[in-house]
């Protein structure tokens, strides 16, 4: 099943609803090459949720895979997370 880990944050401002203005800043990761590795190695569909970020007034979006050990040790290796 793999280890489920946070693999990117986005911050966006005080937006009425975070859904609709995640969606482009989460298509742009995916097409990352970062985005693309995940979505090829990790175990299940990658997730994200949105939350309040209490520091700047507005949202974070944090998104999450699940990676193997050595998929895991690879993603460290190439992108410091």
């Amino acid at each position: 099943m793999g280890l489920r880990i946070t693999v990117h944050k986005i911050a966006m401002g005080d937006v009425e609803d975070p859904e609709i203005y995640a969606a482009v800043p989460i298509m742009e990761w995916e097409k990352s090459a970062k985005g693309q590795w995940l979505k090829e190695h990790s175990k299940r569909q990658i997730e994200y949720i949105i939350r309040p970020n209490a520091e700047t007034y507005g949202w974070m979006v944090i998104i999450f895979a699940w990676l193997e050990e050595q998929d895991l040790t690879y993603f460290k290796l190439k992108w410091g997370e």
